[in-house]
């Protein structure tokens, strides 16, 4: 019960979100490991990417602490402990490589079949996660996903075969959205250079329905109602 109303409280509180934000790297989610870029419909994509998930605070606002994943491979993060403004908005990138609304959705899918069981201190699994975020943002429309063909390609020790799992799980995902994404452009046009920042994406639970959350905590009076009498 209390692992359900602090997902809502954390969605409640990113919804919040103000129209700025100082963000400041904290650290990574586990060891960074490097992903070789084998093709990519992005211009001045690195032939070699280190892949992981980002440990963020917004200093000026009020997301707080919070993970966040790379949807810019054109450029690099700034340095750990260092801050850098950005604006959330409902329509990524302006400033770099647009998502399609098809790309949109299936970033959505990679998140809602894969996130609530990630384990992003894991190396190998956030790499991999990352990976597909990447082939959901960059790959053709019509392409199947795969990070192994098409428009986008990568490949890393340990993660390869793993991305492409969560991919086909992202694609054979039917269910509920469970996360609520929340994209964020750094301040700067598409010419910045490449050591000034990445957009990113990061997400926060949906929140459980009212009525659900009534019928949970009704759920959990009877269970407890039964124990008393158990022991009555």
């Amino acid at each position: 019960m209390k692992k359900l109303l602090s997902a809502a409280v954390i969605a409640a509180g990113f919804a919040t979100t103000s129209d700025a934000a100082v963000l400041r790297l904290d650290g990574y989610t586990s060891t960074v490991q490097s992903v070789s870029v084998n093709s990519s419909p992005v211009a001045n994509t690195p032939g070699t990417v280190g892949a992981t998930g980002f440990n963020l605070t917004d200093t000026s606002g009020d997301m707080g602490s919070f993970v966040g994943w790379c949807l810019d491979i054109a450029h690099y993060l700034m340095s750990t402990g260092s801050s850098q403004n950005y604006t959330p908005t409902n329509d990524p990138f302006s400033n770099s490589f647009g998502l399609s609304n098809v790309a949109r959705d299936r970033v959505q899918s990679v998140f809602d079949a894969n996130y609530a069981s990630l384990d992003a201190s894991n190396g190998d699994q956030a790499a991999a996660f990352q990976m597909a975020l990447w082939e959901a943002a960059y790959e053709d429309d019509d392409t199947a996903l795969s990070v192994s063909t098409g428009l986008f390609q990568a490949s890393s020790t340990g993660s390869t075969t793993l991305a492409n799992q969560f991919l086909l799980a992202a694609t054979n995902y039917t269910g509920a959205g469970l996360w609520n994404l929340s994209f964020l452009q750094v301040d700067g046009d598409a010419n910045r250079g490449r050591y000034t920042g990445q957009n990113l994406v990061t997400v926060s639970p949906v929140p459980v329905p009212a009525a659900g959350l009534l019928l949970i905590t009704g759920l959990f009076g009877m269970g407890a109602l039964t124990r008393r009498r158990r022991k009555a």
